[in-house]
């Protein structure tokens, strides 16, 4: 049992390596992007209002951040979302595509910052979307799959020798000198 256990791990964890590595990798850039400011761009700071009443339109921001020119934000259908910060009153429109993304000031619909989402782009790699969808609906849960195998089979390495030591010493225990 205990080798055909090895050799289940041996093979499943060289056939996942790849995208164990390419998961974990991503994972730690995600878990740091906050902390690091060229996978997240900076949230820059619009200025200050006394009401609600004094913020722009979403459709003024939006304007302003086609106005930018960019390929990937022309129109509405390219936008993949658009986020208000009022803590620091600036609107942020998310490309769909290019991971562009144009932070627009919440009083004076000013552009503050046209960068590109690493994180987004991260994300992507990280969940297996950007190879296409199907790896993400199909490839991603095989992995999940293949690392709980891992798992299960590391364990069963690890622990049935000490079973098998603990078996023998029952049966024979060390004599006294």
């Amino acid at each position: 049992m205990l080798h055909k256990a090895r050799e289940l791990h041996r093979i499943v964890g060289l056939v996942n390596a790849v995208f164990l590595l390419l998961i974990s990798v991503t994972g730690f850039l995600l878990a740091t992007k906050s902390r690091v400011a060229w996978i997240r761009p900076e949230e820059k700071t619009g200025q200050k209002i006394e009401s609600h009443v004094d913020t722009i339109s979403v459709d003024r921001a939006m304007q302003a951040a086609f106005a930018v020119g960019l390929a990937e934000l022309k129109t509405p259908k390219d936008i993949d979302r658009v986020d208000y910060r009022p803590k620091r009153n600036v609107y942020k429109i998310v490309a769909k595509t290019g991971y562009q993304e144009v932070q627009v000031d919440g009083k004076t619909g000013e552009v503050l910052q046209v960068a590109k989402r690493i994180d987004q782009f991260t994300e992507d790699v990280h969940d297996l979307s950007f190879f296409g969808d199907g790896f993400n609906t199909f490839v991603l849960p095989v992995v999940a799959l293949c690392l709980a195998t891992l798992s299960v089979s590391g364990i069963v390495i690890y622990t049935i020798p000490i079973l098998r030591r603990r078996k023998f010493f029952k049966k024979n225990p060390p004599r006294a000198g």
